[in-house]
């Protein structure tokens, strides 16, 4: 018979007097006061908090869409040890008081937790607050970025934090992403849209708070496991959804008419646009998004001047506009502004905000909970502007200005029922939601959809991603968008994008000069998830610059286009497990405290670390993680890593570092994604150290890949005490894939090679300055084989 102390709780089950019991799979604790908390395991790893006061119920799942679903599997093992409540699964265990309703969290098998409640739930005017035991020497990163992307450090230690969107007029750009993780190798999401504060540590206060603005709010959070951060960011994606991966030609080069002077002679009409593209490729260039800003559109074809549909004089024919871009390898974007609605067929004026207060274009302000609405916006993209029984170009939507409502009151009710404070961080969320959702998903468009709004949700990644607004072109804020492109990579968001370059000087009235555009729109453009460079003042196109800028944009388009295959490789991690494209040094070296400081460099991929010039002409340190290091253009010796070096590179030169034992897939250049010769692949291999990469090929257009799994993925490993490099056979396949591979592979740093074998027969071979070369035709996608260096 088993004591009180182990006694077992059945499902929907009691023990009397105990205030603890069973319903499904959630553990309800109910204090001598009332207060009650509802603990729910989601699998092995996660773990939801829902507290309430005596006089309340939890609220629905369905109260918020930010968690994808709610139907995970798995169940607490419970014992009781005094007042003291164990509940464990697989992976973790939660300690809770039960008669002051604090818990505490452990990893299994663990003594000592990695985060314990200081003081329970509490309820004080108009604020929820929950306090954790802050640890002295712990750190914090994640939870999206405000306005801009203006984010002074990656990590967050010591600073209070207010992610939420809505105190005054123009608030560009927020991620509102309450979800943070910790160097102790946790993560905490807050499953609530009302007005949010996080402390780390600020003054030794480490809590998490809502603002109820006196309405009806929940505390309801997620204790999220993994130990290692890169495990809580795949935990933290499963809950709330995958990123929704692009096409492949969204990775390639976008350029916009937006520097155009649309009053010339020359407006940027189709004839225009073919005119750029044409000399843009005859010049060596490669080119894959157009992206529409306004002068594609009706009546009058201006920024708040228009329609939502294509205007018959500048485009007669957009369905053989459409053709002639799918046959340049060519995808597009069609903007939207939120001033235009009025204009757009359909518009009602019920759908704006019942009580729009002092904001701009306040008669195209609408109530984003208001579903009609956001049937209308959908079906105005569909019907008027995609067309796709008429054949119509467009690939992405990209939606402008909805987060210029942010002075609309607070305390007004919207079409759902609820307030705007609870509803204006979900604002986005709803966007996206309407678009793909509830519009590109049934449509059957049969490609990915890819929308970008000036703002985002946490969640909303599953259907659309976001970019950094109107920033400046100058050091500033490139800094910013370095630390910012990686806050988004924490956060749920591998595809985020900014105007490389940075949009327009408002006070000094001009783009990016020729050292700024060198060294942000074109080095670290094409080291970014999105390669828009776009904005004001002077053109973007590598044409319209100076000669030296021309050269640095060849080398980087050439650079980048080689990369794809490593690039989309790492892509499709992103959509696996939430891993980022741009990764902040932190998530692979958590342990290290020089991850932490360094913040304006990062990893590209499992592999290669970048680190931007932020400052032409001038010296910086760069951290080389334990281990060694190649440089990537040079490519000689290694060097032993686990230190700090100086770079002084010149402008639009971007110091680019390899660790040992990486393998780099690339491809030969192409003017377009669409052009790349997929039967040739070239494997670059760094010895040094054992390694290993998973290459990840797809049609790069349908949703095929994630719909009926049509991929194709090869797993690939280098031994480096053998100096053996096996090709696993190709696992799977897709529409249009190739049936064989011609191969180039390239071993770096090489000591000595007196002969080459693959699959153990000696083959021919170069060896020079410590590089072994082999070249292997037509090898069946069936077979794998070995190639080893013998010394």
């Amino acid at each position: 018979m088993k004591t009180e102390q182990q006694q077992q709780i059945g499902v929907n089950g009691s023990i009397q007097g105990s205030g603890v019991t069973r319903e499904n799979t959630s553990v309800i604790v109910t204090a001598a006061d009332g207060r009650s908390l509802r603990i729910t395991p989601y699998g092995d790893g996660i773990v939801r908090m829902q507290a309430t006061r005596a006089d309340e119920r939890v609220f629905s799942d369905s109260h918020y869409a930010m968690v994808e679903r709610h139907d995970w599997p798995g169940e607490f093992a419970m014992e009781r040890r005094g007042e003291t409540l164990i509940l464990r699964t697989e992976e973790l265990e939660v300690q809770l008081d039960t008669m002051t309703l604090a818990a505490s969290f452990h990893h299994l098998n663990d003594t000592v937790p990695v985060l314990r409640e200081e003081s329970p739930v509490r309820w004080r005017d108009n604020e929820i607050l929950v306090s954790f035991v802050a640890d002295a020497s712990e750190h914090f990163t994640g939870l999206g970025h405000g306005y801009f992307g203006r984010a002074e450090s990656v990590d967050l230690r010591g600073e209070v934090i207010h992610r939420n969107y809505g105190s005054r007029q123009i608030e560009q750009a927020p991620l509102i992403v309450p979800f943070y993780l910790s160097s102790k190798g946790y993560g905490v999401f807050l499953n609530s849209t009302f007005p949010n504060r996080f402390s780390f540590a600020a003054g030794g206060d480490y809590s998490m708070a809502i603002e109820t603005h006196g309405f009806d709010a929940r505390m309801d959070y997620f204790f999220i496991g993994g130990r290692q951060l890169a495990s809580v960011l795949d935990h933290y994606t499963q809950l709330t959804g995958r990123p929704r991966l692009p096409q492949k030609a969204m990775f390639g080069l976008q350029l916009s008419d937006k520097g155009h002077d649309h009053n010339s002679a020359t407006p940027s009409d189709e004839t225009w646009w073919k005119r750029k593209i044409t000399e843009h490729r005859a010049a060596g260039y490669p080119l894959d998004h157009v992206v529409n800003d306004n002068r594609w559109r009706a009546a009058g074809g201006k920024r708040c001047e228009s329609k939502l549909e294509w205007d018959p004089e500048r485009y007669p024919n957009p369905s053989a506009y459409g053709q002639w871009l799918t046959e340049h390898g060519l995808v597009i974007t069609l903007d939207f502004n939120r001033c235009i609605g009025q204009f757009t067929a359909g518009w009602d004026d019920a759908f704006n905000l019942p009580n729009p207060g002092e904001i701009d274009f306040k008669e195209s302000a609408p109530d984003l909970t208001n579903d009609k609405f956001r049937k209308w916006f959908w079906q105005s993209f569909h019907n008027n502007a995609l067309k796709p029984a008429d054949g119509y170009p467009g690939d992405a939507l990209w939606i402008d200005e909805f987060d210029e409502q942010g002075a609309a009151p607070k305390d007004m009710i919207l079409a759902d029922g609820r307030s705007s404070a609870e509803m204006r961080n979900y604002w986005f969320f709803f966007i996206a939601q309407s678009l793909v959702a509830d519009g590109w998903d049934k449509a059957d468009l049969n490609k990915r959809p890819y929308v970008w709004v000036r703002g985002m949700t946490a969640g909303a990644q599953r259907y659309a991603t976001l970019w950094s607004g109107d920033i400046y072109p100058d050091n500033k804020d490139m800094a910013h968008t370095v630390r910012a492109m990686q806050l988004a990579g924490l956060s749920g968001f591998p595809y985020w994008g900014h105007d490389a370059g940075g949009f327009y000087d408002w006070e000094a009235a001009h783009g990016p000069d020729e050292d700024l555009y060198r060294r942000w729109a074109m080095a670290l453009g094409a080291f970014s998830p999105i390669w828009k460079p776009h904005g004001m003042g002077q053109s973007r196109w590598p044409l319209d610059r100076s000669g030296t800028s021309q050269a640095v944009a060849k080398q980087f388009t050439a650079q980048r286009y080689e990369l794809m295959p490593y690039l989309y490789s790492s892509a499709h991690m992103a959509a696996q497990s939430g891993l980022p494209i741009a990764r902040a040094m932190l998530l692979d070296y958590q342990h290290e405290a020089l991850a932490w400081q360094y913040d304006l460099q990062y990893m590209w991929g499992d592999s290669i670390l970048v680190a931007p010039q932020i400052e032409a002409g001038k010296a910086y340190s760069v951290w080389l993680p334990p281990g060694n290091w190649y440089t990537f253009d040079q490519k000689p010796a290694p060097q032993q890593g686990g230190r700090e070096i100086t770079v002084n590179p010149e402008s639009g030169e971007l110091p680019l570092f390899v660790k040992a034992g990486a393998i780099i897939p690339q491809r030969e250049f192409a003017l377009s994604t669409a052009f790349i010769d997929k039967q040739a692949l070239e494997l670059m291999v760094f010895a040094g150290a054992d390694g290993s990469f998973e290459l990840v090929e797809d049609d790069d257009v349908t949703e095929a890949y994630r719909i009926s799994g049509e991929k194709m993925t090869t797993r690939i490993q280098y031994l480096h005490n053998r100096q053996e490099l096996t090709i696993a056979a190709a696992e799977g396949t897709y529409m249009g894939a190739p049936l064989s591979r011609d191969l180039s592979l390239r071993l770096l740093g090489i000591d000595s090679a007196a002969r080459v074998l693959v699959d153990g027969r000696a083959v021919p071979f170069q060896y020079e300055n410590g590089e072994v070369t082999v070249l292997i035709d037509d090898v069946p996608m069936g077979e794998g084989l070995t190639v080893r260096v013998e010394s």
